[in-house]
């Protein structure tokens, strides 16, 4: 009894596996239908050279920085924004460097006053009363030389006292004295104020002046503005954010996106077979319908270390790229900066 029960089990069992087997069978012999979404691009030359491209402005991407490490107060650009040459895209925090800048117009103000203080001398009345301390200074000088006069014409030398006529010939030294002194400070107030005081005074104004164009300038470096025409490609910053120091992260990346340029990089491998008039064609990468025919523009002749790749089986990873600029000679709403494209160029063989 037992051993029908088995009998019976093993058959199922066997029975599982054959439909098992059938179903596998069935699946791996149909056919696959499915289809690429779209096809690779394939190089329109018989003899070529394959490269990466990338979209750039024609101007290049221009990475805005800048070397204050301030709070940015203000943004005045937004993405896709069109600018002018010298339009302001951001500000950074700045009151310190005003409020500075209102206490050094005080002192040049201050500096030019003392000048124009000095250059105004000799003031009329100065000179009144110089000129009259002098006058009255020569009018004792006048009257002591007559009474010292009168000693030395005496005949008699007794008729007057040692003591008297020694008193009488200090008075007219002092006399003397004191009406020299008055000349000589009329001179000095006729003259005005003295050169070297008057080339001090202009120093001070200059460098007073300098001063405050100084702040003026830090404060300008303080509103960052556009170096070219173009557009504003991306922004990196946000008000109230402190400006990062790394070069390699811009605040901002600006373009003249007028004409586009592709950069292709080709294997430094390639590089005998390239020639600057031959014709080249780029494709959007991994598709065959859009075609742009290319412009040779420049060779930029340092190899660089690769960073695009082409995703071929064959492709060289541990080698350099010459970079060469092209002109998109197509506009299509499908290009946008930075965008990676193949790129073919026709090789022409050695000879």
């Amino acid at each position: 009894m037992h051993r029908h029960y088995f009998i019976i089990i093993v058959i199922i069992a066997l029975l599982c596996l054959l439909l098992v087997f059938f179903s596998l069978a069935r699946e791996i012999a149909k056919p696959i239908t499915k289809n690429p979404p779209t096809e690779a691009p394939h190089a329109p030359f018989k003899s070529y050279i394959s490269g990466v491209g990338i979209v750039e402005a024609n101007s290049e991407n221009i990475a805005i920085g800048t070397s204050l490490h301030r709070v940015v107060n203000k943004i005045f650009v937004t993405v896709g924004s069109k600018v002018k040459r010298g339009d302001p895209l951001f500000q950074m925090e700045n009151r310190d460097l005003q409020a500075n800048l209102a206490v050094q117009e005080a002192a040049y103000q201050s500096a030019i006053a003392k000048l124009k203080r000095l250059e105004s001398f000799p003031h009329p009345q100065d000179l009144s009363a110089a000129e009259s301390a002098e006058k009255s200074a020569k009018v004792a000088y006048e009257q002591a030389k007559q009474q010292y006069q009168m000693v030395l014409d005496l005949k008699d030398p007794r008729a007057i006292s040692l003591e008297e006529k020694n008193r009488r010939m200090a008075n007219f030294r002092e006399a003397e004295a004191k009406w020299n002194e008055a000349q000589a400070t009329l001179k000095k107030v006729k003259a005005g104020t003295w050169k070297p005081d008057l080339d001090i005074a202009n120093l001070d104004v200059v460098q007073a002046k300098a001063t405050v164009n100084q702040i003026k300038t830090e404060i300008q470096r303080t509103i960052v503005r556009s170096p070219l025409d173009g557009a504003v490609l991306q922004i990196k910053i946000h008000e109230g954010e402190i400006l990062p120091q790394d070069v390699s992260k811009p605040a901002m990346l600006i373009g003249n996106t007028d004409e586009l340029f592709l950069r292709v990089n080709i294997n430094q491998l390639d590089i005998p077979f390239f020639r600057e008039n031959s014709p080249a064609t780029a494709f959007l990468q991994g598709d065959s319908h859009y075609e742009f025919p290319l412009e040779f523009v420049r060779i930029e002749p340092y190899l660089v270390t690769k960073q695009f790749l082409t995703n071929d089986v064959t492709e060289k990873v541990d080698t350099r790229v010459l970079q060469i600029i092209y002109r998109i000679k197509k506009e299509d709403p499908h290009l946008i900066v930075g965008q990676q494209m193949d790129v073919f160029i026709k090789a022409k063989p050695l000879t």
